[in-house]
């Protein structure tokens, strides 16, 4: 911590005023630290078993109507029942913006049916008397079974076929959204006083995709027990959404582990309007809320986020500490080796560190290096000094790559040359440059070298100009590969002698060459006549095919 690494003296180079303003400023920072730490651990303690709740929607999701079973209730009771219990189905739009509802002229129940029709028909609740009355107009009745625990009842199951979700048609300019009319009706005769409506599942329908395919995951979701209830001869509007909690205990939250629990409840708004004028039927209209699916998720405060946060307080003040003060000194020992574990093992490790660094020039960084003892050495010391960084401070990855790249290229020209010795270990990288090698050319011929060009250089080879104060000039190719095939220059050199000597062809004639690197400027080369004409790439494109 930076507050034990700024003790006074903390670097005998500065100022004393400097060291004790970083003390201070120390200190300062340390008790920010400690508070911080305080409040967080406080608050964690007093809030891990309140957990905090998250709200999402869900994208990429179609879902259907909540499927529902009604049955009718009476409030007498000696009552027996009947079985006149009848439910017409219509399918309504709405405009979200002016609340205008519209129904289908010929009663079309579908959506796909209904998308981008122009005949609409306005609705209002007192149109619900002619849906009741009027026979011929379609009653989708077919959505609804009867219970099998008890005849009197109805189970209403939504469609799920030609993507019937609660969703919206287009009907210019607007886009409707879809809700659904129940009209409800029993016989004059029946006693029933109200209806209970309990809504038990809904399907949905989620689209994943990737870069190569796409599929949809279908399911039906349970709802949560409810229980709601109608009066006989009301219309009703439901508005309702569908929440989502998942959930978890106070122990398993506060280690982050995930979810245990889940349940999906759904949620209503009713609204009542006047009595219809016939007690004989009830009117129910069934609609989504805008945010009708909601995910919410009970997350409790865990260990990681209390530790996280601690950690970037920690990060943030001594990052400011740094930038004014400097960084402090790195420690490959922590608190383990310092003063944690027990002493057999402290002891152990000592002696290892002894065995390692401690030489006859002394402990590296702990004795002065400029009292060295009797017979020591100060490269002996710096040897030491390498393998305590190497071991503890730096990656030496890329070197020990360029250890073995340098091994390869060894072996690989020892295999190639087998007439190569090894070079002396006093050869300097001197020996290798243009300029030496050029004078060692013009000591290894008995005229005198004027003066020294380079003409031109591609991947392999350079090609200088010697003129000789005799007036004959001469090529010089040398090799920039050190380990450039010996079989390929000797080939090259027996072609030009080979021509010259069997052809009428103009070549210039070897004065000398050299495929090995034991030569006096240690590369090979070759040295020529130098032919006076034409450079053959400035004729090139005048020769005609």
């Amino acid at each position: 911590m930076f507050i034990f690494e700024s003790r006074p003296l903390f670097r005998t180079t500065e100022p004393k005023i400097f060291s004790i303003l970083r003390f201070l400023t120390a200190i300062v920072f340390s008790i920010f630290l400690v508070f911080y730490v305080w409040i967080s651990f406080g608050d964690f303690v007093s809030n891990f078993d309140k957990p905090t709740l998250y709200l999402s929607g869900r994208d990429n999701t179609n879902y259907t109507y909540p499927s529902f079973k009604i049955c009718p209730k009476t409030l007498s009771p000696n009552y027996n029942g009947d079985d006149s219990l009848n439910i017409s189905l219509y399918k309504l739009y709405r405009n979200p913006s002016s609340s205008q509802l519209y129904i289908p002229n010929d009663y079309s129940f579908y959506d796909y049916e209904n998308n981008n029709k122009n005949d609409f028909l306005t609705y209002d609740f007192n149109q619900s008397y002619e849906l009741y009355s009027n026979g011929p107009i379609p009653q989708n009745s077919d959505f609804f079974i009867r219970d099998y625990d008890n005849n009197f009842c109805r189970i209403f199951t939504p469609p799920f076929i030609n993507g019937e979700f609660a969703n919206s048609v287009i009907y210019s300019p607007h886009n409707l959204e879809n809700e659904l009319l129940f009209i409800i009706t029993l016989n004059n005769s029946s006693m029933y006083n109200f209806f209970e409506i309990n809504f038990e599942s809904f399907n949905t329908s989620t689209e994943s995709s990737t870069m190569y395919y796409s599929e949809n995951d279908v399911r039906n979701v349970t709802l949560t027990s409810n229980q709601h209830f109608i009066t006989r001869g009301q219309y009703i509007i439901y508005e309702f959404i569908i929440k989502t909690s998942s959930y978890t205990s106070p122990s398993s939250g506060m280690l982050g582990l995930k979810d245990e629990n889940s349940s999906t409840d759904i949620e209503i708004e009713e609204k009542v309007l006047d009595l219809t004028p016939n007690a004989s039927y009830t009117v129910l209209e069934l609609r989504f809320r805008p945010d009708n699916l909601i995910y919410q998720e009970y997350k409790y405060q865990t260990v990681s986020k209390l530790v996280s946060d601690l950690g970037g307080f920690y990060g943030a003040i001594s990052g400011v500490f740094f930038i004014l003060f400097g960084a402090s000194k790195l420690s490959p020992w922590g608190i383990c080796q310092k003063w944690v574990c027990c002493w057999p093992y402290r002891r152990s490790f000592k002696r290892s560190l002894a065995s390692r660094y401690v030489s006859r020039a002394g402990i590296p960084l702990a004795e002065d290096p400029r009292k060295l003892p009797p017979g020591a050495e100060l490269r002996d010391r710096v040897a030491i000094l390498e393998h305590l960084l190497k071991e503890y401070y730096i990656d030496a990855y890329f070197l020990e790559k360029l250890k073995t790249t340098r091994k390869r290229y060894l072996d690989l020209r020892k295999n190639n040359h087998e007439t190569v010795r090894i070079l002396d270990n006093d050869i300097s990288d001197d020996d290798f440059t243009d300029d030496i090698v050029i004078e060692n050319l013009e000591e290894g011929k008995n005229k005198c070298c004027i003066r020294t060009r380079r003409l031109s250089g591609g991947l392999n080879n350079e090609v200088y100009l010697l003129q000789f104060d005799a007036g004959t000039d001469c090529i010089a190719r040398l090799s920039r590969d050190l380990i450039h095939p010996s079989e390929k220059f000797i080939s090259e050199v027996a072609t030009i002698k080979y021509v010259s000597q069997n052809t009428c062809i103009k070549v210039p004639e070897v004065y000398d060459w050299d495929c090995t690197l034991n030569n006096p400027i240690k590369r090979p080369y070759i040295l020529m006549e130098r032919l006076p004409r034409q450079y053959l790439y400035r004729v090139w494109d005048k020769f005609k095919v």
